[in-house]
Parts: structure tokens; C-alpha cells; sequence
């Protein structure tokens, strides 16, 4: 009976210490049921906002020469766009008939001076009254008037350009009789060029005077700085125009070619993230995975840009520092408050 009952206290025994728990077993699968995950340091850098815009170039200045005076074209020195200097002469118009008038005035001028010069010397010895005297200053007034202006028509006969520029077009042929207005040529100015563009009544509050642009042109960069912002919208389009002002000291750029225009706004400090980091909460609200002291917190954020490689975002946490540890691998399988283990990537962003 002894021996019986011993075998029963050992069997139970050993069922015993076969299903006894074990607090530190416990504690270790525990630890091991805690997901891992990836995860990367993230400092803050200086992000500045950049809007863009599609706009042309267009010359400075656009001007149609005209004929000032009558005749005949005895001298074409110019060919259509060549550059020039200004001062230039390019046409001259048959001075003839304007020299012989111009002498003509000039004897008419001197008859009328001695004229004057008698009449004064009469009047001052009492021998010619002031009405004679008031008539001769002025025929002698008129005759000068009449000199002066024909002086200014030979001088019109030479047509001048009248500022550095290429000569777009020309609409006339040695030998054409020009009449007064006629159109002589046409100039471009192109230095500066001005890179002509519109924008939304949203966008003209970022943009002021004398600010900084990078346009690209034909796969080109340039700077420039925005010298014209309108003060009254379109009436059909609501848009505004502004002008950005371009050197182009060897007239490489030509008027009206396509044009892709970054004007720099306020800068800030912002974090560059991958777009496959950004993950939606229950809520639908964008946001980021980090992890904060061995816990899952996800973050909203604010998108700035999009680099096409990845985002500028400003994370909407007022407690935050400068940098924070952000789930690079395995954040869709945790989620807020969740308590993981973690690695760390090597590079530093």
C-alpha cells in the first residue's frame, strides 16, 4: 500500500513541475511577440518655397521708325537683323530741295535782321515810331522761325537709329518717295528681354518687386529679377501680368520663346521624406510613423512641396525638436501607441 501511495506522490510530482510557469519564460516570449521595425534619423533643413510659373519672352522695346520729312530715298545702309549701335545712320533721304530751302531762309533771315537793326537804330533817335519798330521784330522773329525749321528738315533727311538694337524688318526700297509718317523700319530691343508670364490673384501676394527668378529657357538657366507687377487683374481672365527683367548682352534670347519660371518665397525649416512614408490614419488624415521612446506615434503633417523624388512637409507638433526617428520598414503593421523594437539605419538624413 506504501509503495503504491509513493508512486501516486511522484506521478503527481512530475505533472506538477511539467506544467509549472515559468515567470521569466513569460517575459521573454512576451518580448518576442513585440513587432521590429526600421527605422531612420531625420534632421530639419532649410526648405524654401518655390512657385512656378510658364510665361514668354518679349523685347523691351518695339519701335517703328518713321519719315519726318517728303523725298526720295538716296541711301539704304542698313540689312534686316543686323544689330546696330545707336546713332546709326541707316537711311538718308534726298536733301536737295531741303539745302536750297535752307539757304533760301537763311538770306531771308539776314534781310530781316538788318531790317530790325535800322528800324531799332530809327526809333532810338526818334525818326520811326514803336509800331514800326514791334513790326520789324517781327518779321525778323518770323524769318528766324522759318530758318530754324528748315534747318530741322535737312537734319530729318538722315535717319538715325535711335537706340542699341537689331533691325527687325524694313519697309522701304532705294528710290521710294516717303511721305511725311510714312513707316521707314522697324527695331527690337532685346537687352534686357523681359520674360512676360500671368498669375492667380492666390499667387501675385508671394511675388514683389525686385525679387529674384530662375528661368530656364531652351534647357537653359538664367537669373533674372521681377520688374513689373500689375496693379489691375485681366477683366476676363481675373489673372495679373508681372515682368521679369533678363540681361541678354549678346542677344542670344529672341523674343517669344516658351519659358519655365521658379520664383523663391519664404524659407523655413522643414523634413524631406520618401512619398511611401505617408500613411493615413483611421481618421483620414495624412500623416507620418515615428517612434518615441520604444512607442509608435503618428504624426498629421502638412505637405509643402512635391520634388517628384519625395516631399517637403511641416509635421503639426509644437512639442517636436529638430529631428525625430521616423519608421522607414514595418510601419504598416504597427500603429499608434504600440510598444516595438526597433533598429536604426546607419545614414543620416
Amino acid at each position: 500500500m506504501k509503495i503504491i501511495i509513493t508512486s501516486l506522490i511522484l506521478i503527481s510530482l512530475t505533472i506538477f513541475l511539467i506544467f509549472k510557469e515559468d515567470p521569466k519564460n513569460d517575459s521573454i516570449a512576451l518580448i518576442d511577440a513585440k513587432k521590429e521595425v526600421l527605422v531612420k534619423k531625420l534632421k530639419k533643413k532649410k526648405f524654401v518655397n518655390k512657385l512656378k510659373f510658364s510665361g514668354y519672352t518679349e523685347a523691351s522695346r518695339i519701335v517703328i521708325i518713321k519719315s519726318q520729312v517728303e523725298g526720295k530715298i538716296a541711301s539704304k545702309t542698313f540689312e534686316k537683323g543686323k544689330f546696330y549701335k545707336a546713332g546709326t545712320q541707316l537711311i538718308l533721304i534726298d536733301p536737295e530741295d531741303k539745302v536750297a530751302k535752307l539757304k533760301e531762309m537763311e538770306a531771308l533771315l539776314s534781310q530781316r535782321k538788318k531790317e530790325y537793326e535800322v528800324a531799332e537804330n530809327l526809333f532810338e533817335k526818334g525818326f520811326r515810331s514803336e509800331v514800326k519798330l514791334s513790326e520789324s521784330r517781327t518779321n525778323f522773329e518770323s524769318a528766324l522761325a522759318l530758318y530754324e525749321k528748315s534747318q530741322v528738315e535737312l537734319n530729318n533727311t538722315k535717319i538715325y537709329i535711335p537706340f542699341d538694337s537689331i533691325v527687325e524688318d524694313s519697309f522701304v526700297e532705294l528710290g521710294d518717295y516717303l511721305k511725311k509718317g510714312d513707316h521707314i523700319l522697324k527695331v527690337v530691343d532685346l537687352d534686357p528681354i523681359f520674360i512676360t508670364l500671368n498669375v492667380t490673384e492666390k499667387e501675385i501676394k508671394n511675388l514683389k518687386q525686385n525679387q529674384k527668378a530662375i528661368i530656364t529657357i531652351s534647357g537653359k538657366r538664367y537669373e533674372g529679377f521681377i520688374n513689373y507687377i500689375s496693379k489691375t487683374a485681366d477683366e476676363l481672365t481675373r489673372n495679373f501680368k508681372i515682368q521679369i527683367k533678363l540681361k541678354n548682352k549678346d542677344n542670344r534670347i529672341i523674343s517669344g520663346l516658351s519659358t519655365e519660371i521658379e520664383v523663391g518665397t519664404k524659407s523655413e525649416e522643414a523634413f524631406f521624406i520618401s512619398s511611401s512614408l505617408i500613411a493615413l490614419n483611421n481618421q483620414g488624415i495624412l500623416g507620418i510613423k515615428i517612434l518615441n521612446k520604444e512607442k509608435v506615434n503618428f504624426l498629421p503633417l502638412e505637405i509643402l512641396s512635391d520634388s517628384g523624388n519625395g516631399y517637403w512637409v511641416k509635421v503639426k507638433n509644437e512639442f517636436l525638436n529638430n529631428e525625430i526617428f521616423i519608421i522607414t520598414q514595418g510601419n504598416e503593421y504597427v500603429i499608434h501607441g504600440e510598444e516595438v523594437n526597433f533598429k536604426i539605419e546607419d545614414d543620416v538624413q
